[in-house]
């Protein structure tokens, strides 16, 4: 893996930035509401911008060093090259099946797995694996009124 210098993680947070306030430039306003469901995404990409730009302009003094690209020193440990792998591998499986197993199964299963791989005990696993899923189910679906994926299997829990 190639390790990123602040010069390149400042151009990637802006254009990140500036992806997400693209994307979410059409969300529908809420019915009265003062803001709808793209305040937060609008929110985020300015936040980001702003520190792209911010992490750019303190790098340029050091302009020629971080041109050049190098390898990680934890590239080279097969277990924190495999734990970065399986960060990324949890993003695509709840992105592949969220739809279809629904927020609750989804998270869970993803958490879980997560922490086992990052060796933690499997009691501790199960439990906080548990426990952030319902707090965050809770948290976007009631407070914030985020509609997350559902399945007809969990239905009792609203």
């Amino acid at each position: 893996m190639i390790k990123l210098s602040e010069l390149h993680l400042g151009v990637l947070s802006a254009l990140g930035g500036l992806a997400l306030l693209l994307a979410s430039a059409h969300f529908a306003a809420l019915p009265g509401q003062a803001y709808g469901a793209g305040t937060m995404p609008r929110l985020i990409g300015w936040c980001a911008i702003l520190l792209g730009c911010f992490m750019v302009a303190t790098s340029l003094k050091h302009l020629p060093a971080m041109l050049k690209p190098h390898l990680a020193d934890w590239v080279r440990t097969p277990r924190l090259a495999l734990s970065a792998v399986v960060c990324l591998a949890v993003i695509v499986f709840y992105i592949l099946f969220a739809e279809t197993l629904g927020f609750i199964p989804t998270a869970f299963i993803s958490l879980l797995g997560l922490m086992l791989v990052l060796r933690t005990g499997w009691l501790t696993a199960l439990l906080a694996s548990a426990a952030t899923t319902l707090v965050v189910y809770y948290g976007f679906s009631r407070l914030l009124m985020v509609p997350l994926p559902r399945t007809e299997f969990l239905s009792f829990l609203g």
